[in-house]
């Protein structure tokens, strides 16, 4: 009996041993993830690997719930958990019963995968929570190496405009990611004794002393590395909500520490403190504004996307245009504003936008007010966070780092990158761990009969939930190989193949717009054009762009439905009016259907047309309307 007792307690803590390292990894490597085999590889790949590394946690996780003896009466919840999960619900009940239509959305296999990461979380230790912030610090010291060995020319880039996007698609996630890192580094590190006393604390081993001195140097020294290796990267990303949102963070994260503002001001008279006040407001007035001219026409861009998505807002107040779908709505809304208004100025900075570069006016445009109300009583609670004291240290830790993304959020789109998403789920779960109020479950349930069923309808959702859930990332995961090579006989010009490749591949991406267009634009180059026009009018339920638009009024053009063809490219030349391309492709269907005096009047607009970027493409476009204009009508006898 002994030996069966001593061997399941080995059994539970190798299981939770194998939990925790599963754990640890999936943090660690997650940011690195690039399977080059699937398309949009530094996107996809992350989220195929989050949700498979989640099956496996959770296997691992429910096993240990299974052996766990606290009883579910002691089962208790803060009121972030309450709020994040009316949050999450809302979204759900939201996404498909109050919007007309939902997309193919890998955003939201996300939030399902971060919401079932969330419930895992809430069941650790604090200890195991530091553990978990020393393999984020690691990850971002590994993406700094990483980019250092970019810059140098060691690695290529993942875009062809940029040499430093570490494992990310561009260097604006890239610097998100490192942001949020070099926060959590920079909090350990100035508060590494405390961290390190609460790790050390109750170690019950003869080799006490080693671990000791291994946490101490682990925890004074990897954050250390992570702060260094980040401030050497960070300026060359040339992200100015990184530089502001590091700047913010490191300020504040200081003065929790040291306290020199609070002790100074103490001192000073009032009249002191008012002078104090104007001065450092001029310094922030004038900070704002150099990282405004730094890259002017980047921050005209932002203004004008916040302009047209408060239009789209006051459209959709309510409940906004549904989760992950500001892509499908924004595109028309800046066609619309460009066509009522003319060419503005503004249209310089017009471009085919899938984000509103503020998460806070994407929130609201996607949820609406009910959303955002939601939203703002989560961010009170977590500001608003009571702990004990011996925790402190960590809850300021937690929110700092928590307000560094915020900052970084009001100019930039950290919630559509995995892996920040991934650290702010575990800052999250921290702070709703330390928080001291708590509410208790199922606290009425007495009888072992009520506890038992409860435990079994629990298990058996879960082993099917994860079967479902294998199932059915295995299906997209498929889906994302078959799409790649698709776009790669799409390149090489072999259509045919690329649109066997997509057949293939639409049952499970009937709803993604990006692949929609792909394909509707495979089929127009390879004149299937009734097929075409399916699928790209399709497309534009879940995502517009220029691409849609051209592609579409080509297919028109063939089929000799000359009408669509010039609403689809006026559309597109009013949503970048910019872009001589749409403009091209009027002037030739104008020719092509013998309306001659509108094909001579809009090649003199091309000719007189302001070139923002000189490039071969406008050169030839503008050759081609010279010749159209010196061309003899066809009559016809000719």
């Amino acid at each position: 009996m002994t030996k069966k007792i001593e061997s399941l307690k080995y059994f539970k803590i190798g299981i939770k041993s194998i939990f925790c390292v599963t754990l640890f990894f999936l943090v660690l490597f997650i940011p690195s993830i690039n399977d080059s085999s699937l398309v949009n590889s530094t996107i996809n790949s992350k989220t195929i690997f989050l949700i498979k590394g989640l099956i496996v946690l959770f296997c691992f996780w429910l096993i240990q719930f299974l052996f766990k003896k606290t009883p579910i009466s002691k089962l208790i919840i803060s009121k972030i958990d309450v709020y994040l999960s009316i949050l999450v619900l809302y979204i759900l009940f939201n996404r498909y019963f109050i919007q007309n239509e939902y997309s193919f959305s890998i955003r939201f296999i996300e939030l399902i995968g971060l919401s079932l990461f969330y419930v895992i979380l809430r069941t650790l230790s604090i200890r195991i929570f530091l553990w978990i912030l020393l393999g984020v610090i690691i990850s971002g010291i590994i993406q700094a190496i990483y980019g250092n060995l970019q810059l140098l020319g060691y690695y290529t880039s993942n875009h062809s405009g940029f040499n430093l996007t570490g494992s990310f698609f561009n260097p604006g996630p890239y610097a998100g990611f490192l942001t949020i890192v070099f926060s959590i580094a920079l909090g350990f590190y100035l508060f590494k004794e405390k961290v390190i006393s609460y790790l050390s604390s109750n170690i019950k081993s003869k080799y006490y002393l080693t671990i000791n001195t291994i946490i101490k140097y682990v925890f004074e020294y990897i954050p250390l590395i992570g702060i260094v290796s980040i401030i050497i990267v960070i300026p060359a990303t040339q992200s100015r909500a990184s530089w502001l949102a590091i700047i913010i963070t490191s300020f504040f994260i200081f003065e929790l520490r040291y306290q020199i503002i609070k002790k100074k001001l103490k001192q000073l008279t009032k009249v002191k403190k008012t002078f104090l006040i104007i001065t450092t407001s001029l310094i922030i007035a004038l900070a704002l504004s150099g990282v405004y001219n730094l890259k002017k026409g980047s921050s005209d861009g932002r203004l004008f996307i916040w302009k047209i998505s408060t239009k789209i807002i006051k459209d959709n107040p309510v409940f906004g245009v549904g989760f992950d779908r500001f892509k499908v709505y924004y595109m028309n809304a800046q066609a619309h504003y460009f066509a009522e208004m003319g060419e503005t100025a503004e249209a310089l900075v017009a471009d085919n936008t899938y984000y509103a570069f503020n998460e806070f006016i994407q929130f609201i445009t996607e949820n609406g007010i009910v959303g955002f109300i939601l939203l703002i009583v989560i961010l009170y609670l977590i500001l608003n966070t009571s702990t004990k004291k011996e925790n402190k240290c960590l809850n300021n830790i937690v929110k700092t780092s928590l307000l560094s993304i915020c900052v970084f959020a009001f100019f930039s789109y950290p919630m559509q990158i995995l892996p920040i998403k991934l650290v702010i789920v575990v800052l999250l779960a921290i702070l709703s761990s330390l928080n001291s109020e708590k509410i208790q479950l199922f606290k009425n349930i007495k009888t072992n009969f009520s506890k038992l069923l409860i435990k079994a309808i629990a298990v058996a959702g879960c082993l099917g939930i994860t079967i479902i859930s294998f199932k059915y990332i295995n299906k997209v995961n498929a889906s994302f190989k078959t799409w790649k090579y698709a776009l790669e006989s799409y390149q090489y010009g072999d259509y045919e193949s690329a649109i066997q490749e997509y057949e293939s591949a639409y049952p499970q991406l009937k709803s993604n717009g990006e692949f929609l267009m792909n394909y509707g634009k495979a089929l127009s180059l390879y004149k299937n054009d009734k097929k075409a026009v399916e699928i790209l009018e399709q497309a534009k339920k879940h995502l517009n762009t220029t691409i849609i638009e051209t592609a579409l009024g080509d297919s028109y053009k063939n089929l000799e439905e000359y009408n669509k063809a010039e609403i689809a490219y006026k559309h597109a030349e009013n949503m970048i009016p910019v872009r001589f391309y749409p403009l091209y492709l009027q002037a030739k269907l104008y020719e092509e259907s013998g309306q001659n005096e509108k094909a001579k009047v809009l090649a003199k607009k091309i000719l007189n047309k302001k070139v923002k970027i000189p490039s071969t493409a406008i050169e030839e476009i503008k050759a081609a309307m010279k010749k159209l204009l010196i061309k003899k009508p066809l009559t016809k006898n000719d």
